[in-house]
């Protein structure tokens, strides 16, 4: 858990200051850099405390001045960036006037192509709508023939079917009178020979005429019927090609109204997009015009300043040297380590981070009865530094001896090392078994200390012109074992 913990609050190990003998952490959220050295009082021949804060000071500040470093060249290659993306913006909108040109071109031509291809498709849909119409009238023309042929062989064998029923029924008749003749002769068998003769002939005679009047009435009815069938069937192929030829005419107006119609909303739009890019490619070219006269003004106006300034600085210096070179070289120089010290001032203080850990701890004696007669020790330096790596002194400054539990490794991990806020109401409560200030040399000691697991904890007061009224804290966690001397130098920048 304690090591997930010292990962995530960006602590990073150097291991050319353990070889040297002291172990120098950096922790990034919190903005310290500390340095510690463990020796043991019984086997170890002590250097000096003095050579060895030292020694360990010159190692936090070397680290603390890296990274102003670091953020002294972030800023000069942020400034070289953007002059590169300017010229990169330059030579692409000189790219994206060049594509707009060709765009416009390629536009055009799209839009000649679709006319065309749109007339053709148009002209080969009013062929093939043509073709349609005839096929469609050849086909009804040869249905309309098929059904009057097929109503033709209808009529002829439904008269065939009544002409074999007449005859049906008059050899029926013709049987039955035959029955009733021979019955009439047998009745009449006693009449003389010659009524019987003359009977049959008058028979034989009626029954001639009857059929032959029969086969006339029969042929008058089916020429009859024929004549007005044929009647009806040219009445009724007349109307409809009267019908026919009236709705193609419709059909073909209405076409011809329809593809005007079609042809001229398909102008008004093409106009109206022509119009409308027309429009927008005469505000983009206006906007561009305007944007690039008013770049062009102010690199017009900026290099006239620069010239002016370096006018006036070259009067400036030209008269200085004529009074006395070696003043002017000494006042350039300072004039200079000035200028590069209130940019490097102006660089911290853009890039200075929010305050971290501004959290008030509430301290109170622990109530609990602690050994005051343990073996080890604890000897610390405490460095505040400014965001342009100045030293400064804090006002209010006292270090609280925190024995570890759960509460004090909860502050620790989480609102100190990772930067978060307390969401509780109360403040934090932190038991301590003891306290001291800085002395003038800013060292503080712990004597006497047991076995265990302490936090050296440092609370200061912030200056004013950096924030009223709030508290900033410098802790760390320290492993104390039998007979060792503990020696770490803090160094916090704000």
């Amino acid at each position: 858990m304690l090591k997930n913990t010292l990962l995530l609050s960006a602590l990073v190990l150097l291991s050319g200051c353990v070889e040297r003998g002291f172990e120098l952490t950096v922790n990034k959220n919190t903005h310290t850099v500390t340095a510690q050295k463990t020796i043991d009082l019984r086997t170890t021949t002590p250097t000096t405390l003095r050579a060895d804060i030292k020694e360990m000071n010159k190692a936090v500040k070397k680290e603390q001045k890296k990274q102003v470093q670091k953020v002294v060249i972030s800023e000069q290659e942020t400034h070289l960036k953007k002059d590169k993306q300017i010229a990169e913006n330059k030579r692409a909108e000189e790219k994206a006037q060049k594509a707009l040109a060709e765009k416009q071109h390629k536009v055009q031509e799209e839009k000649a192509r679709l006319v065309k291809e749109e007339e053709a498709r148009l002209a080969k849909k009013s062929n093939a709508e043509r073709q349609a119409l005839e096929q469609k009238r050849i086909e009804d023309a040869k249905a309309k023939q098929l059904a009057a042929k097929k109503e033709k062989i209808r009529l002829t064998k439904e008269a065939d079917e009544k002409r074999k029923a007449l005859a049906l029924k008059l050899s029926q008749e013709k049987e039955a009178k035959r029955i009733a003749a021979q019955k009439e002769k047998a009745r009449l068998a006693q009449k003389a020979e010659k009524e019987k003769k003359a009977l049959e002939e008058k028979i034989a005679r009626e029954k001639i005429a009857q059929k032959k009047q029969l086969e006339k009435e029969a042929k008058a009815r089916k020429l009859e019927a024929q004549k007005q069938e044929k009647a009806r069937l040219a009445k009724k192929a007349a109307a409809e090609k009267v019908a026919l030829e009236k709705r193609l005419a419709q059909e073909k107006a209405a076409q011809l109204r329809k593809e005007k119609s079609e042809k001229e909303a398909l102008e008004r739009k093409l106009a109206e997009e022509k119009a409308a890019q027309l429009r927008k490619e005469k505000a983009e070219k206006e906007a561009l015009s305007r944007k690039l006269a008013a770049e062009k003004k102010a690199q017009t106006l900026k290099e006239n300043a620069e010239k002016e300034a370096l006018a006036r600085k070259v009067a400036a210096e030209k008269a200085l040297q004529r009074h006395k070179e070696e003043a002017e070289k000494e006042a350039l120089a300072r004039a200079l380590q000035k200028e590069r010290d209130v940019q490097a001032r102006k660089i911290a203080e853009e890039k200075k981070p929010q305050l971290t850990t501004t959290e008030t701890l509430l301290f109170k004696p622990s109530a609990q009865t602690y050994q005051k007669f343990g073996t080890s020790e604890i000897h610390g330096h405490v460095v505040y530094l400014t965001p342009a790596g100045e030293e400064i002194v804090l006002k209010n400054t006292k270090i609280y001896l925190v024995p570890k539990n759960t509460k004090t490794d909860y502050w620790y991990k989480n609102l100190y090392l990772q930067n978060k806020t307390n969401t509780s109401l109360s403040k934090t409560m932190v038991n301590y078994i003891n306290a001291t200030h800085l002395n003038l040399e800013r060292n503080f000691a712990f004597y006497g200390l047991a076995t265990g697991t302490y936090y050296v904890i440092i609370e200061s007061s912030y200056p004013p012109s950096i924030a009223k009224n709030k508290k900033v804290y410098i802790a760390k966690e320290i492993k104390v074992d039998k007979y060792k001397k503990i020696m770490t130098v803090f160094s916090k920048k704000l």
